[in-house]
């Protein structure tokens, strides 16, 4: 009986350790961006953050961009229509295992976190 206590405990233990590993992996990751151009002209992007910036480059309508950094702080972006509007987002705070998405429209840019996990 003792021996059958102590299997269950045992295996009980090792399911929580991967339960918590297969958690907490995604918070060790770079953190990920994702570019989407829903304008009807082509856009080019550049990524704003500390002291530093990322030329994301042009976007073509109806398709996207991935990027990562290696980095924490917050980002802004700033976004040049081929018509001549330059449009720059607020700060969104990021860290390790977040993902962002960035939403560019005719006349608007989303930026929020990814609920998805």
């Amino acid at each position: 009986m003792i021996r059958r206590l102590f299997n269950f405990l045992t295996a009980a233990a090792v399911l929580s350790f991967f339960a918590l590993l297969i958690l907490t992996i995604p918070s060790f990751m770079d953190p990920e961006f994702k570019v989407i151009n829903n304008a009807s002209e082509a856009v080019s992007v550049v990524a704003v953050w500390r002291d530093r910036k990322k030329n994301i480059g042009n976007i073509d309508p109806m398709s996207s961009i991935k990027f990562s950094v290696d980095d924490e702080a917050a980002m802004t972006f700033r976004v040049h229509y081929i018509s001549g509007t330059e449009i720059e987002t607020e700060p969104l705070y990021f860290t390790s295992g977040i993902k962002v998405i960035v939403t560019i429209s005719q006349d608007d840019i989303e930026v929020r976190y990814d609920q998805k996990r």
